[in-house]
């Protein structure tokens, strides 16, 4: 029975390969495109057979450097058209004819559902519902959840977490031991968010083997895997930990009245009037979860050990802090909700380590009809892939692109358009959370710059840090960071 499984699938998927193939391949945009080699069946996915997440990102950047904007990618049948210039990006992100997220998106559909990141169907290379459509009213309808009210009320959960992280460190400075980066998210002391985010790095790792082994792609032969069976355990842990939230809120809200800008609240309120499916309700409770944890997270340990690499920098932001607070310790002066806006030169290294370490390296979008780009035009059913690290690094846009530089974002120097920087997507699909994201970041990382000084023992060449991107864009090899507590001018 298996065997007869297995022979069906490979049939559905020559067939796929020869429909798709005859009608994409023919393009004449395609046909004057330049990229790697394509051989049949497998198209280029043979650069990335076997790699690791970081030789998977080195490739595509080495494409990028080799291959001008547009250049085609084929992975199977599948054909991906990769773009890193400005111009180019605009036209792809403010296209309503680009608003589906992209096949690669699929393999993640098991996991977080159909949540608002996640709008997408695909049976292989078929689109079968107008998703963007539904992405749109749920993007309506959850907004109110990052209004200024709301954030206000987000700000007061970030000091408080901060002071309690920021005890555990003290723990660690105290001792003289050096931490890896990976110990520098935003670790609170819930099992569940610890839970869910050991679930997450399973999740990008599964993600990026399925991606790079075409013949798993179909759900039909992935499930019958032994990484499919370990996709179902992570979904199970992903939903066991939302469901106790959901119950955790609901044992709230017998004491508390409803708030209609709390994210629970409105997923609660939109099961209720029959907007919501109690699956809908999960699903985006669950890419929430995945957006705010993990992303937020990983910018903070590229934060963390720029400052460790340069002295001057960190310094820098110490003495702006020092005049915003004086020598007063973050648990004497908290941080206030309204001295967020004199941080500028926090901000500035934010930005500049978002330019150099974009959290989501690449994003991919579906073609649903042709366009129009310039002198080419795009293929309908073609996918897109926009690489902002590409951009971010290009010295085009960007003078000595590879120093970390947070002066270049000072307002009285910020003079490059506004499509060359891009770390939240940009056009009608941008993240919805970037304010939460910046003010969450300032607010830990000034608590954490007021007390503590970050070192290293060797510094590092920015060129020379080698980067996983399994979705999320991460260092391949730990870095060490000493924590010493700060002395007081």
């Amino acid at each position: 029975m298996l065997l007869i499984i297995i022979v069906l699938s490979l049939i559905c998927v020559v067939i796929s390969y020869f429909v798709q193939d005859y009608r994409l391949f023919s393009s004449r945009t395609v046909k004057s495109l330049s990229g790697p080699i394509r051989l049949p069946y497998i198209g280029s996915t043979y650069h990335f057979l076997q790699r690791n997440s970081e030789d998977f990102l080195n490739v595509c950047i080495k494409f990028a450097e080799t291959y001008p904007s547009p250049f085609r990618i084929w992975i199977g049948p599948k054909l991906i058209i990769a773009i890193y210039e400005p111009n180019q990006i605009k036209i792809i992100l403010q296209n309503r004819h680009c608003l589906n997220k992209s096949l690669v998106y699929k393999c993640l559909e098991p996991i977080f559902g159909m949540g608002l990141a996640y709008y997408f169907l695909f049976y292989y290379f078929v689109t079968i519902l107008n998703l963007a459509s539904i992405w749109t009213e749920n993007r309506k309808m959850i907004a109110p959840a990052f209004g200024m009210i709301p954030m206000k009320e987000y700000f007061d959960i970030f000091v408080r977490e901060s002071l309690i992280f920021t005890e555990d460190l003290e723990k660690i400075a105290q001792s003289g031991n050096e931490i890896e980066y990976t110990m520098m998210g935003v670790k609170t002391k819930m099992n569940l968010i610890d839970k869910w985010l050991k679930t997450a790095t399973s999740v990008r790792q599964i993600w990026r083997y399925r991606f790079q082994n075409v013949f798993l792609v179909p759900d039909i032969i992935f499930n019958l895997t032994s990484l499919g069976c370990k996709q179902k355990e992570c979904y199970n842990s992903n939903y066991s930990v939302i469901e106790k939230i959901i119950q955790q809120r609901k044992n709230e809200s017998s004491t508390m009245s409803f708030n209609d800008t709390r994210f629970c609240d409105i997923l609660m309120h939109s099961l209720s009037n029959g907007k919501f499916t109690q699956k809908d309700m999960m699903d985006n409770i669950v890419t929430m979860l995945g957006a705010s944890s993990d992303t937020t997270a990983t910018t903070m340990n590229f934060v963390i050990i720029m400052l460790a690499n340069f002295k001057e920098i960190q310094e820098k932001a110490y003495e702006e802090l020092l005049e915003i607070y004086g020598t007063e310790t973050p648990k004497f002066a908290p941080v206030k909700y309204e001295d967020l806006q004199h941080m500028h030169y926090l901000e500035c290294i934010i930005k500049e380590t978002l330019r150099l370490f974009p959290t989501i390296p690449m994003i991919g979008r579906e073609l649903t009809e042709d366009l129009k780009m310039g002198e080419y035009v795009l293929p309908k059913g073609a996918d897109v892939f926009i690489m902002f690290i590409q951009m971010h690094r290009n010295e085009k846009y960007w003078p000595n692109p590879m120093m970390f530089n947070p002066d270049r974002f000072l307002p009285e120097k910020r003079n490059c358009m506004p499509y060359y920087y891009m770390p939240f997507s940009d056009g009608p699909r941008n993240c919805m959370g970037s304010k939460y994201a910046m003010m969450s970041m300032k607010v830990i990382l000034a608590t954490l710059i007021r007390t503590f000084v970050f070192k290293l023992n060797q510094s590092i060449e920015i060129d020379k840090i080698k980067l996983n991107s399994d979705i999320v864009l991460s260092i391949a090899e730990p870095i060490k960071i000493r924590i010493e507590k700060r002395v007081s001018k």
